[in-house]
């Protein structure tokens, strides 16, 4: 039977996958500059793996099914590709013409490999000129950028400073994925350079990713040594740290992991990002180990709590909020109420409303209504309006009147304008809710 798309879509990805592999697991040699010896012997170390990959990946393709070879999609590179021979300009340009004219993605990702693997330090900045015009969201944009600066390091980030491109970011992941030693020093002395184009607060990121692709647990000694130099926001950089570090554990290990973190923040942050998974797929079981952090740890249980509320609402907005209107009033159960009533709302309104009439008065439904409000202002804004006024805590009433009120008037100048003058708010409300009022 021929293989179907996806299949050989994996097929022609394997190589790539393969090499970044080799990459990550490549020994760091000292901090300092790139001398031209090692350069050399990280560009053997590349090509090799490209090629040996490469010819695994041809080999396990043929072995197959023969009825491929008379597919396009599925043929295979050419032989200077596979011994991983350094491409000259004209096979750059000629590779390069054919990558921007090819509309196939399969074929396009087999003719930017022909570029990835004759790639060198020497001809690395040739091979830019041909996919610079590429979608700079594209694989093959990104991938290109990853490799240069896994090769090149600081020669290959600096480059980025001086381009229109978005590469400056995907170029320093690569370096720090590769070669973490030397980024992070050239990280550290990077005021050394008075280069106001190379932003501290802009890289830290970038390292951060590309930490997280080999190693998490540096990531977060990383992320820990900023915040003691006095970063306040380097907590919220745990995020792709803690979906790589926690792809390939239950509810429970990942839970342990961000509890394990040594900061707060950290924790809060981490759970933000892993816990939504969970609560998607099984969100009884979610609902479950949320709730049980209850006499743990009060931020980390609402924190888990809120993401829960938050994801079962997008799938069933009555079972999430009867689920946390069962729980002790936290902060997080009131920021999920007002989810789930705003998701129940859109789906039946009026089944909504009559839970929220079987509501005792509470913050929490206080914040229901507010979710509530935010929904129905769009359909029915005079409702919306009376529900709004219901509410028993002057803040979050004003604030639920100002948005219900704006959305009215959006749909219904002369009416919203009427219902103002009478409305009996204060001037200062009125102004917010209708900014050209004189």
């Amino acid at each position: 039977m021929t293989r179907n798309p996806l299949q050989k879509f994996i097929w022609i990805l394997l190589p790539i996958i393969t090499f970044f592999l080799g990459l990550s697991l490549r020994p760091n040699s000292d901090s300092g500059s790139v001398t031209g010896k090692s350069k050399a012997q990280t560009q053997e170390r590349i090509q090799s793996s490209l090629g040996l990959a490469n010819r695994q990946s041809v080999k396990s393709k043929s072995s197959g099914n023969n009825k491929n070879s008379a597919d396009p999609t599925s043929s295979t590179l050419n032989s200077s590709t596979l011994s991983g021979t350094k491409l000259d300009s004209t096979s750059i340009k000629r590779i390069g013409q054919s990558l921007r004219e090819e509309l196939n993605p399969l074929k396009r990702r087999q003719i930017f490999n022909e570029l990835l693997q004759g790639m060198t330090l020497d001809n690395a900045r040739e091979i830019r000129e041909q996919i610079k015009s590429l979608d700079q969201n594209s694989s093959e944009f990104r991938d290109f950028h990853f490799v240069w600066g896994s090769m090149a390091g600081a020669e290959a980030v600096i480059n980025g400073t001086k381009t229109s491109e978005r590469d400056l970011h995907v170029t320093m992941t690569g370096w720090a994925s590769t070669n973490p030693d030397q980024a992070i020093a050239w990280f550290n002395d990077l005021d050394k350079l008075n280069d106001k184009r190379l932003s501290k607060d802009h890289l830290k990121r970038s390292i951060v990713e590309g930490l997280a692709n080999t190693d998490p647990d540096r990531a977060i000694n990383f992320i820990s040594a900023l915040k003691e130099s006095g970063d306040k926001d380097a907590h919220r950089m745990i995020h792709d740290v803690a979906r790589k570090a926690t792809r390939s554990m239950n509810l429970e290990e990942a839970g342990a992991w961000a509890q394990s973190l040594p900061d707060e923040g950290m924790r809060q942050s981490s759970i933000h990002s892993i816990l939504p998974k969970f609560a998607y797929s099984d969100p009884e079981s979610a609902s479950k180990w949320a709730a049980s952090l209850i006499l743990i740890d009060s931020d980390i249980s609402s924190t888990a709590i809120h993401k829960v509320g938050e994801a079962w609402a997008h799938r069933d907005p009555p079972a999430s909020a009867e689920w946390l209107s069962s729980l002790p009033e936290s902060q997080g159960s009131n920021t999920g109420l007002e989810t789930a009533l705003h998701h129940w709302a859109g789906r039946d309104p009026k089944a909504a409303s009559e839970h929220l009439v079987s509501m005792p008065n509470s913050t929490g439904k206080d914040h229901a209504i507010r979710g509530f409000v935010s929904k129905v202002a769009h359909e029915d804004p005079q409702s919306a309006l009376i529900w709004a006024d219901s509410i028993q805590d002057e803040s979050t009433r004003n604030g639920a009147l100002i948005n219900a009120g704006q959305t009215y008037f959006r749909r219904d100048r002369a009416a919203a304008t009427e219902w103002l003058q009478s409305s009996g708010l204060p001037a200062s409300m009125q102004s917010k809710i209708n900014p050209q009022k004189k």
